[in-house]
């Protein structure tokens, strides 16, 4: 029997991918069938043990309502839920477990549940997290089996490819094995059965809804539903019902593939980084069997280094999303010609901003794979009034902005911190304004079994299809946490009657949707954890650990190194104005000013361009532009272009400010938008302000009086306490 995950591949604007750790090529696995399911609707939590059962030290002990959904979500592992696989040790996909509904997420893993729960099992064994639901020991046994097979299957062919994981792992089986085939060619089913019978098997095939043909018929996507397999081959299949015939349709259709995709292996090694840290702890480092087990985690990392090494495009600065390597083939589409378009990782503002972080600065590739990432800011006006501007996440996925976990020792950085904020100040806003009890993210609906990464906050989102706002989701809470505890903490208390009705005997239950006002009934590993990790805040001080005992936390200091102040009215800037189509425009610079008038515009432009052939450094810095504007400018576009190869350039994402100008009736106001600290904006050539549709054929009459780039001082940032100095709990 068959399952199709709903975490899919989806190619965004232009053709890009636009990825998730969560959102992963079609697979299906074979489902186990023992019977396990969820618990019925609206199920109360059962009573949690005493106060004194749990030590969280790095959660505050007033912070109680972030206490008790830590300690619920810790329920998730406890033994008698049997979370984890027993002959591998690796977590099983979800708790959902209900063939008769098509649910079988506990046939299978993936690597971001694999890391995630590498971590959380550390953070029991290290003493982070006690539990009455698994003891130190028992945590300690799990991790070492789950280490011993990664080390083994690492090494199966049938399984990984040059020491990357598939995404996906089927522990249905006695062996363990990559996931069913998501695709078929018609030239396999062709040499399988000859022309004139393949023929009439493909056209069978279709007509039975097995598969749905593309490419002009010559591929197809495999369809497995209830009504697909051994029991089945009748209707437009009965005539190829003999067993020979049978059997050798389903050995092709059911053949196993490994698909090694980067984003899932990243998470897995960072979170194994993150694991060796926790293990480095005082309280555990020297405890018998944990110098091994980390040499153990250490050998799984430095026997991937081909593998990453393979996916990373230097032609483009950029790594590879993903590698068929069962058809030897990196993932990609078929533009209108025909050609195979590779697909790559192009976009900043993800969840896997961090682990690609880790795999430069560990492997010591090119920092151009993270240069190279362009992004977008969008405004926010707050319920106060207050606007600010925040990184746009390419779905609006809350877990897009803030990352699974704040890893990477970004609070450290004060722009980071202050846009990580920013990005927590929107979200719970959002929610707030629409009584949502937790936050946009990509996640289980509630309607069926539909999972989307279409769940989103749409001022902030840069694709254009319309985003769910009915679905909110908890996990993404855990990063918020360790982003800013106290305002996360009275939401959580604004929130927790209905909060509290998602709580479980095995721990919270994904979100609500508001629509049906009803708990959305699904659990995944990765999102629980998650929250886990994310209300525990040990994720950063971790990877420190790590990078430091590793030697590298100078070269993670690279990514994050501020820029210089400066003054785009300076002799290090040249500045000018254009239209086109033939329309007049005005432009004047006097001292300190850049005044550009005319009475009706087309498709304007102001750039400020660096004489230096080296650019101007940005990063990690506050753009201030001031400004004196006669009419409104309802859309205005802050372009940042980097130097580089225009050829390369040109296939970047571009990296763009959205905001806007007022009639500012002779006085002067302000833009103030914090940059990220990355190397993309380290060498920047260009800033350039151009205006949206909507200002076309209207008359302009800007005069630019200041734009300067600051850097960010810790002390301009708004203070957040991190695990380091959250209060110690009881």
């Amino acid at each position: 029997m068959g399952m199709t995950s709903r975490r899919m591949l989806r190619v965004g604007a232009h053709g890009r991918f636009t990825v998730g750790g969560l959102t992963l090529l079609v697979i299906s696995c074979l489902a186990m069938e023992d019977g396990l399911s969820g618990a019925t609707a609206d199920e109360p939590a059962q009573s949690s043990p005493g106060a004194s059962s749990f030590h969280f030290p790095t959660v505050r002990s007033e912070h109680r309502h972030a206490r008790e959904l830590l300690a619920n979500a810790l329920r998730y592992i406890a033994q008698e839920n049997r979370l984890f696989d027993p002959a591998s040790g690796y977590p099983f996909e979800g708790w959902n477990q209900d063939p008769a509904r098509g649910l079988h997420m506990r046939s299978f893993t993936q690597l971001t549940a694999i890391g995630h729960g590498l971590e959380v099992l550390a953070n029991v064994a290290a003493g982070t997290a006690e539990t009455p639901y698994l003891s130190r020991d028992q945590a300690l046994a799990t991790l070492s089996r789950m280490v011993k097979n990664l080390r083994k299957d690492q090494q199966d062919p049938w399984l990984s490819a040059t020491s990357l994981l598939g995404n996906f792992l089927d522990l249905a089986l006695v062996d363990r094995r990559g996931p069913l085939a998501y695709e078929v060619e018609k030239d396999r089913i062709i040499e399988g059965f000859g022309p004139d019978k393949g023929e009439a098997l493909w056209k069978a095939l279709v007509a039975k809804g097995w598969i749905l043909p593309r490419r002009n018929g010559r591929e197809a996507d495999l369809h497995r539903t209830a009504e697909y397999g051994w029991d089945h081959f009748d209707g437009p299949l009965a005539p190829f019902r003999d067993e020979a015939t049978k059997q050798k349709v389903l050995d092709i259709l059911d053949r196993r593939v490994v698909m090694v995709v980067f984003v899932d292996n990243a998470n897995l090694s960072s979170a194994v980084a993150k694991a060796i840290g926790a293990l480095l702890g005082p309280g555990i480092k020297n405890r018998p069997g944990v110098a091994e087990l980390r040499q153990e985690l250490e050998r799984f990392l430095d026997a991937q280094r081909e593998g990453y090494s393979r996916l990373y495009d230097a032609a483009a600065g950029q790594f590879y999303f993903g590698w068929d390597a069962t058809k030897n083939r990196l993932f990609g589409w078929e533009d209108p010609h025909g050609q195979w378009v590779t697909g790559h990782v192009d976009y900043l503002v993800n969840e896997f901003r961090g682990p690609a972080t880790f795999i430069v600065t560990r492997f010591g590739l090119p920092l151009d794979a993270i240069r190279n990432l362009g992004f977008k800011m969008k405004p926010y006006r707050l319920r106060q009034g207050r606007e600010v501007t925040v990184l746009a996440p390419w779905e609006g996925s809350a877990f897009q902005a803030l990352g699974f976990e704040v890893s990477m020792t970004e609070r450290d950085s004060p722009s980071w911190r202050r846009l990580l904020e920013a990005v927590v100040d929107v979200e719970i806003d959002y929610s707030t304004r629409r009584k949502l009890p937790g936050f946009l993210s990509e996640a289980y609906t509630g309607v069926g079994d539909e999972y989307t990464g279409r769940i989103g906050i749409p001022e902030i989102t840069v694709a254009t299809r319309p985003r769910i706002t009915d679905a909110a989701s908890l996990y993404s809470l855990g990063a918020a946490y360790s982003v800013a505890p106290e305002p996360v903490e009275r939401f959580l208390a604004e929130n927790w009657p209905v909060i509290s009705r998602m709580l479980t005997d095995h721990g919270p239950w994904e979100g609500f949707n508001t629509t049906r006002q009803q708990v959305i009934q699904f659990q995944t590993s990765a999102h629980t954890f998650s929250l886990i990790l994310g209300l525990l805040g040990t994720s950063s001080d971790h990877m420190k650990r790590y990078l430091d005992s590793k030697g590298l936390s100078a070269k993670l200091e690279d990514v994050f190194r501020p820029g210089e102040a400066v003054d785009l009215f300076s002799p290090r800037a040249q500045v000018f104005a254009w239209d086109d189509k033939g329309v007049s425009i005005q432009s004047k610079r006097g001292d300190g000013t850049f005044h550009v008038k005319a009475d009706r515009i087309s498709n304007p432009g102001i750039a400020f361009v660096s004489t230096s052939p080296d650019g101007l450094n940005l990063s990690g810095g506050l753009l201030s532009l001031r400004y004196r504007s006669a009419v409104p400018m309802d859309q205005a576009i802050i372009t940042l272009k980097p130097v580089g190869n225009p050829s390369i350039v040109a296939r970047l994402i571009p990296t763009e400010i959205f905001t806007h100008f007022a009639d500012t009736r002779g006085d002067e106001q302000e833009i103030q938008v914090p940059l990220p600290a990355t190397p993309g904006l380290a060498r920047t050539k260009e800033v350039v302000i151009t205006f949206g549709p909507g200002s076309k054929g209207r008359p302009i009459d800007l005069a630019i009086t200041g734009l300067r780039i600051t850097p960010i001082a810790a002390a301009e940032a708004p203070q957040t306490q991190g695990p380091a100095g959250r209060q110690a709990g009881p």
